[in-house]
């Protein structure tokens, strides 16, 4: 909470109206406590049912940024390097790479219907 939603969530929500917020179910997202201070600030929460398939392309995309970041020779030792490491790996990432995962979403979707809601290549 004070890593995340205090300094970065918060005031984003507070500077651009109403949105919907989206989390993946893990546990930090879950907590009582994270749940009550979204509740506190009127934050909309996107209803996410419990064990539901992660076809959101961001979880790719750390995929490919980890690829990046595992490539950088010496490797960070400080969090200054690992800052720059990550800005870096990140703009090496292609644009064409991030429009790809978006427009497979269609298909993501597909294949989640397509097996009811069980495990799908994505």
């Amino acid at each position: 909470m004070d890593q995340v939603l205090h300094p970065h969530v918060l005031p984003f929500f507070q500077a651009h109206g109403n949105w919907v917020f989206q989390h993946d179910n893990a546990r930090p997202h879950t907590a009582r406590a994270t749940q009550d201070l979204l509740h506190r600030s009127g934050i909309q929460v996107m209803p996410w049912p419990a064990l539901s398939p992660d076809m959101n392309p961001i979880e790719q995309f750390w995929d490919l940024l980890q690829t990046q970041l595992n490539r950088v020779v010496p490797r960070p030792t400080t969090v200054a390097d690992l800052d720059r490491a990550v800005r870096q790996a990140w703009t090496n990432i292609p644009r064409q790479a991030s429009n790809t995962l978006v427009r497979s979403m269609h298909r993501r979707c597909q294949a989640v219907i397509d097996v009811n809601g069980g495990h799908t290549c994505y």
